[in-house]
């Protein structure tokens, strides 16, 4: 994914719209719009703008790729994958430390 056709286009398609519904959100013709996509077409600064903001992305996922040619909002989502995996282990280990806790409090008594 390097060219900005390439990055609406995933955006597009994660956010569940076909071309027709962007094209008419965007207010131009299907065939206007798939240019955009297929990087015939150069795309001015306020359209850039336009997209970004029907996508609810921002200019920089859309402009910026990693060497790997990751967005910045893929990265994201990994990190968040991450996260998450790692609170569930935090939790299972919580979990584990108060069973132990509990079974020396009824040794005890």
């Amino acid at each position: 994914m390097n060219t900005v056709g390439e990055k609406i286009r995933y955006f597009r398609k994660r956010k569940g719209f076909s071309q027709e519904d962007l094209a008419h959100e965007l207010d131009v013709s299907l065939t206007a719009y798939s240019k955009i996509e297929r990087n015939i077409t150069d795309i001015n600064f306020s359209r850039l703008l336009q997209i970004a903001k029907v996508l609810n992305v921002s200019l920089i996922q859309l402009l910026s790729v990693d060497k790997k040619g990751k967005t910045w909002s893929d990265e994201n989502e990994r990190l968040k994958e991450i996260i998450v995996e790692k609170d569930k282990k935090i939790m299972l280990l919580q979990q584990k430390i108060i069973k132990q806790f509990d079974k020396k409090s009824s040794k005890k008594k």
